[in-house]
Formats: C-alpha cells, sequence, structure tokens
C-alpha cells in the first residue's frame, strides 16, 4: 500500500513540472510556483553569467502586482513581470547569478514581495562556483586520459537511502580536441550514471562531470571503495577510470516524540573491547552481546569490519522484543605488531541509533 502511494505521489509530481503551468493543470492556493529551489549545478566562472526561471500561477482571488524582488547577495540581479498578474495568470522571476570571486557552494535567497501582504515568497538559488585557477597545469595536476583532474579520488561522502547523490567534479580538457561521453556505458554499474556540462568539452577547455549515485539500486550500507570505468568519444573512444569512495547510510523519516518508545532499540553490552596483550600468531575470538530493547522487531542489516583481519558469526539478524543475540569476532592478528585499533559498524532498523560501532583495541607482541 505504502509503495502504491509513493508511486502515485511521483507520478502526480512528475506530471505537474512536466506540464505547461495553466490555471486547469496548477492546484493549489496563493502564488504556486513551478519551483521554489532551483540548482544550477557547477558553475564555471569563464562561462559568465547564469540564468534561472522561477514561475507561478496566481491562484489567489484578487489581482496580484510584484513590487519588489531583493536578493540577499550582490552577486543576483533579478527581472521580473511589471504588469498585473490577475488570476490564473502566469508570472515570472529571472535571477541573474554572477559567479566572479565567488567561489565554493552558494544557496541564495530572493525575497519576493507583492501588493498584498498574504502573498510574499522566499525563492533559493544554489550550486557550487568553480572559479578559473591561475595555473591550470597545476590545479588540474592528476592526468587521466588526456584530461587534467584535481583529485586522484573523488569523495562522494555520506549517502543516504532517501535519494540520488550528485557529485560535481570539474576537469580540464589538456587535448586539442572536444571530447564527450559515449552514449553507451557498458563499464558503469546500474547504480551510477554519468553526465557532461556543457554535453561537448572543446579542446583547451574545462567542464563538469556529474555522478549521479543512487544507493537504493545499490541495495547494500557501509563504506565503499569504488573504481569506474567511462567511455569517452575524442578523435578516439577512449576510456578513463573514476576512484570513489562512499559511505552509505539507510534513512530513517523523524521520528515524532510520541513513537520515541515504540521503536525497534539496539542495546550493545560492550561498545569498547580491550583484548590486552595478545600474540601475533594466535587468533582470538570475543563475544558482544547485541539485545532488542524495544517494543517492535529489531533487523541487523549488516556489520561491517574495517580490516579483513576481522571475521565476524551473527547467527541471526532478527530480534524479537527483549531478545538477544551474541555477536563472535575473531581477530587475526598476523604480521601486526604494536598498539591496534579495529572496529565494528552494526546497521540496523532502529531509527534513532541505525548505526552503532564496536571499538576493539590490543597491544600486538
Amino acid at each position: 500500500m505504502r509503495k502504491g502511494n509513493l508511486f502515485t505521489a511521483f507520478f502526480l509530481c512528475l506530471l505537474c513540472s512536466c506540464s505547461q503551468a495553466t490555471s486547469q493543470e496548477v492546484t493549489g492556493s496563493g502564488l504556486v510556483w513551478e519551483k521554489k529551489a532551483i540548482h544550477l549545478g557547477a558553475v564555471l566562472e569563464e562561462n559568465g553569467v547564469r540564468h534561472a526561471n522561477f514561475s507561478f500561477v496566481n491562484k489567489t482571488d484578487e489581482p496580484i502586482l510584484i513590487q519588489e524582488v531583493i536578493p540577499d547577495c550582490g552577486c543576483t540581479a533579478a527581472e521580473f513581470t511589471q504588469d498585473t498578474i490577475f488570476q490564473d495568470q502566469k508570472g515570472n522571476i529571472e535571477i541573474a547569478f554572477d559567479p566572479k570571486s565567488r567561489p565554493g557552494v552558494f544557496s541564495k535567497m530572493i525575497l519576493v514581495k507583492t501588493n498584498s501582504e498574504d502573498y510574499q515568497d522566499t525563492l533559493v538559488l544554489e550550486g557550487i562556483n568553480v572559479p578559473y585557477p591561475e595555473d591550470i597545469r597545476q590545479y588540474y595536476g592528476i592526468a587521466n586520459g588526456g584530461l587534467g583532474f584535481r583529485f586522484g579520488i573523488v569523495n562522494l561522502g555520506s549517502v543516504y537511502t532517501n535519494g540520488t547523490k550528485v557529485k560535481y567534479i570539474d576537469f580540464y580538457n589538456f587535448e586539442n580536441y572536444p571530447l564527450q561521453l559515449n552514449n553507451i556505458q557498458e563499464k558503469l554499474p546500474p547504480y551510477m550514471k554519468a553526465k557532461l556540462s556543457p554535453s561537448v568539452v572543446k579542446g583547451k577547455t574545462r567542464g563538469v562531470l556529474e555522478l549521479h549515485y543512487d544507493p537504493l539500486i545499490k541495495g547494500d550500507l557501509g563504506f565503499f571503495e569504488e573504481t569506474f570505468t567511462l567511455s569517452i568519444l575524442t578523435y578516439e573512444k577512449r576510456e578513463i577510470r573514476i576512484k570513489t569512495t562512499a559511505t552509505i547510510y539507510e534513512h530513517f523519516d523523524p521520528v515524532p516524540i510520541n513513537e520515541v518508545d515504540n521503536l525497534p532499540k539496539l542495546a550493545i553490552k560492550d561498545r569498547e573491547v580491550d583484548l590486552n596483550k595478545i600474540k601475533e600468531d594466535m587468533p582470538i575470538s570475543r563475544i558482544v552481546v547485541l539485545e532488542n530493547k524495544g517494543p517492535k522487531p529489531l533487523n541487523i542489516r549488516k556489520v561491517v569490519a574495517n580490516c579483513d583481519c576481522l571475521s565476524i558469526d551473527l547467527p541471526t539478524d532478527e530480534l524479537a522484543p527483549g531478545e538477544k543475540t551474541d555477536l563472535t569476532f575473531t581477530l587475526d592478528p598476523s604480521g601486526r605488531r604494536g598498539l591496534d585499533h579495529k572496529t565494528l559498524t552494526v546497521f540496523s532498523n532502529d531509527p534513532l541509533n541505525p548505526t552503532q560501532t564496536i571499538m576493539i583495541k590490543s597491544r600486538i607482541n
């Protein structure tokens, strides 16, 4: 039932976003905006001013006149419909963003004032401003298939299962020839999509590679180091390899205060285990007790070790209310000496504490 509702909501949103804004297709009251927030993605400084258009329909019972549009930054300027907008008519506000000398992530607020105190709105313009470097070869010093990148590894950071993570990677095309992505990306996994901006990057210019990482399609949790192969077309077909890191977490909706005591609750008796002095040639095992202290069933989604030297045995991943289970881990200290710290991360459906870490300390002789 829930999936059906989600699909219906998604379909309605898609229909509204793809249709022309008319009096019959836009529902709601007040000033009904097609979008109140626009993300420009990566903005390359050398490409100059970028524009974003905010459109709305007057669904009030009175004529509306936009009196003033006030950006919160001198880097943005606004042009807007000057005429009176009658009921069911459409109005527009165009925002121009000047990226010069304003590097980094930006989020600009735009206040819209009308002749009616009841219908004031705030719009948001977001993006990532990429300044033009003084020394191209030094700045894009990581060579990869004729392209120059800033870093050898793309860190996607924390990725949550409620949406696709998008990473914008600026690069320089050191070739004399234009390049574009091959339409067929046979070596990309289904949870990864790639896009170029612009779609054709001329020789001796910059471009932006967008990586779209969908954790729901990947269907896993934890930390991942992966290498993806992209097919590009220039004067020849070529492949480039992109190394990434990402940590995937399950998303949980906020819990109402009156539901806090009606949830599965994972309790770990020993969050820190000190093995004291151990010998390099003798693997050692310990037990950590996991307990469900909540009134709802607890599911252990996954237990992740940060080292291949740790092996895990978990007899069950389903715990009824009040039930316990023994998590047994074995540390193989072969080839290790001195102070040693390892971790186990337990992922569960406890929405208040979905990830919990067990620290394992030892001194290896």
